[in-house]
């Protein structure tokens, strides 16, 4: 085991006690295992684990220095003199030893030219010996998951990973990159991190770059249990051989169907879906533009081959010309935001304390449990949306005007999110909707119905067309055959649970085309159960018109019911399952 300490394993970490505690690891591994009656000195592991941030310093990857940079480390003979340091126990020879270690750095410092700061990690100094000699053969992290909006020094890393990030990314993919940087050709990538990067927008830059400059082997997620009970999404573990793979190079994708251990150990607790370079580039990419021009736009790897069943595959190969990409029917947006919450959606008691006139408050939805019923009731919504595009000196003597003077009292008028515009209390004009889905999804999306329109708020996406009946779009959206593509196409990254859908996902969607359904009777859109899980004689009943529509048998029917159960019970068990 000293052996492998000193010639194998090197860490890095921006936390000074996780570093103490991974030398205290290294040390108790030893310690347990030592036979005799006085356990040797322990090492000295000052060079064997670095402090500070990873990511800032310049791109170590080892190409770019070339052979004159492995020349001029190895005339210091860096690993040595490490080796020698760690094992001494000479307090007069580990200080020499210390001295012409940081005198070398000092000379690869000077050859450089370009080293990072305090508290940033320049790999190719800190690990010269490793880098100068081509780079490390194997990388395993569980990157830090931090959300783009909380990133420190964000702009100084979008420039420096570029090619692999975007400004939206969240920070694991920025070691994705690094990580990548510090390996030698044909070294080995494995990262446990989160899995969002497979199906959310950012993660088709990361997605393109593994493509184009690595040999993705496989990705592994289990589809029942999160991997670590501090955190609040799900993880994946992923495999990568750095080097560009051929077109015929197959990735691996792996559902593990029971808890990890007895999934790994067992075949038969895996789900396994194979798909070549050539196969997964070709589905990321658009049509080509008016000068053949094709750009990579990520595919939901997650979800169509982690996640989706059999059927799934099924239905789209064999019935895709009774299929339709919902963007090509409905015209999709995001619901109303305000920016302001508080001022904008009025209670009845806020309308009667200022005496706002009817003019400016209009029913609105703020959430998919204000309604039980598919059929959405606005004499029931506890809540007005206040609306006005007239200026404050039209607005004299009026109640509105009352309300918008308190509302600057109260300080919303110097917000960000409404100070660009014109007049920070008009929302600007736009038109009821009739038709709207909730985009956060516990067990079940609903597609709400309102037969005069209303006003949704920014928790849903709205759905408007001029040529499809709304009743059949609404039915086909409410559809159980709809909630598997939802829980393909949706983000399924939220440890509570949840899963997320955002606009341009909803129209990528890939449904029965309405036009095909015969006339649906409104009435059945009265029913209060919709549960996916638990299919209501109203949910069969759609159910039986989608499939008719399209033609399935009994068995792919079933097969339907038992892929949609799957999904939303793995996801809704995996959130519980720490």
């Amino acid at each position: 085991k000293l052996e492998i300490i000193r010639r194998n394993l090197y860490g890095a970490d921006i936390d000074d006690f996780a570093v103490n505690i991974a030398m205290l690891r290294l040390w108790l591994s030893l310690v347990i295992e030592y036979e005799g009656d006085k356990p040797e000195a322990l090492p000295n592991l000052d060079f064997k684990i670095a402090c500070g941030d990873s990511l800032l310093a310049p791109d170590p990857s080892p190409q770019n220095y070339g052979d004159l940079f492995g020349d001029f480390v190895r005339r210091f003979d860096l690993g040595g003199l490490k080796a020698e340091h760690m094992r001494t126990t000479e307090q007069a020879q580990k200080d020499r030893l210390k001295a012409e270690i940081e005198d070398a750095r000092r000379h690869i410092m000077e050859m450089l030219g370009d080293t990072a700061g305090d508290n940033i990690i320049d790999w190719r100094v800190e690990f010269a010996e490793v880098m100068g000699s081509g780079g490390f053969d194997i990388v395993v992290a569980n990157p830090p998951y931090v959300r783009q909006e909380l990133i420190d020094n964000k702009f100084a890393l979008v420039s420096l990973y570029r090619d692999v990030v975007t400004a939206r990314s969240d920070l694991y993919c920025h070691f994705y990159s690094r990580g990548l940087q510090l390996l030698r050709e044909n070294g080995m990538h494995i990262f446990v991190c989160s899995n969002s990067w497979l199906d959310v927008g950012y993660g088709a830059k990361l997605q393109e770059h593994l493509l184009k400059t690595t040999s993705v082997e496989a990705i592994y997620e289990s589809a029942v249990e999160r991997q670590f009970s501090t955190a609040q999404i799900n993880t994946l573990v992923s495999i990568i051989r750095k080097g560009v793979a051929d077109d015929n190079h197959e990735t691996r994708f792996v559902s593990l169907r029971d808890e990890f251990d007895r999934a790994i150990s067992d075949s038969g607790l895996r789900k396994e879906i194979t798909m070549s370079r050539a196969q997964l580039l070709e589905a990321g990419l658009v049509s080509a533009d008016s000068r053949g021009h094709r750009k990579y736009v990520g595919d939901k790897w997650g979800g169509k081959y982690l996640r989706a069943p059999d059927i799934y595959h099924h239905i789209v190969k064999q019935y895709n010309e009774k299929l339709a990409r919902l963007g090509d029917v409905v015209d999709v947006k995001r619901g109303v935001t305000t920016g302001a919450n508080q001022f904008f959606y009025l209670t009845q008691k806020d309308i009667e304390q200022w005496g706002v006139e009817p003019e400016f408050w209009h029913p609105v939805m703020t959430s998919p449990q204000e309604s039980r019923s598919i059929a959405v009731d606005p004499e029931t919504l506890p809540k007005w949306l206040f609306m006005c595009h007239e200026e404050k000196d039209e607005l004299a003597g009026t109640g509105a005007l009352d309300y918008i003077r308190w509302g600057e009292d109260q300080g919303y008028h110097q917000r960000p999110s409404v100070r660009p515009r014109q007049r920070w209390y008009d929302l600007g004009r736009r038109d009821a909707t009739k038709l709207a889905m909730n985009y956060m999804i516990g067990s079940t999306a609903h597609t709400f119905f309102v037969s005069n329109g209303l006003y949704f708020s920014d928790n849903f996406q709205t759905l408007q067309s001029q040529t499809v009946s709304l009743y059949k779009l609404c039915a086909t959206m409410n559809a159980t055959l709809s909630q598997l593509m939802f829980n393909i196409s949706g983000r399924a990254n939220f440890g509570g649970g949840l899963m997320k859908i955002q606009t341009f996902e909803v129209e990528n969607l890939a449904l029965v085309n309405p036009s095909l359904l015969n006339e649906i009777d409104a009435v059945i859109f009265n029913a209060t159960d919709w549960n996916v899980l638990n299919p209501s004689a109203e949910r069969l009943e759609i159910d039986a018109a989608v499939f008719g529509a399209l033609g399935l048998t009994q068995g792919e029917q079933d097969a339907v019911y038992e892929g949609v159960s799957e999904l939303v019970g793995n996801r809704l068990r995996r959130a519980r399952s720490v």
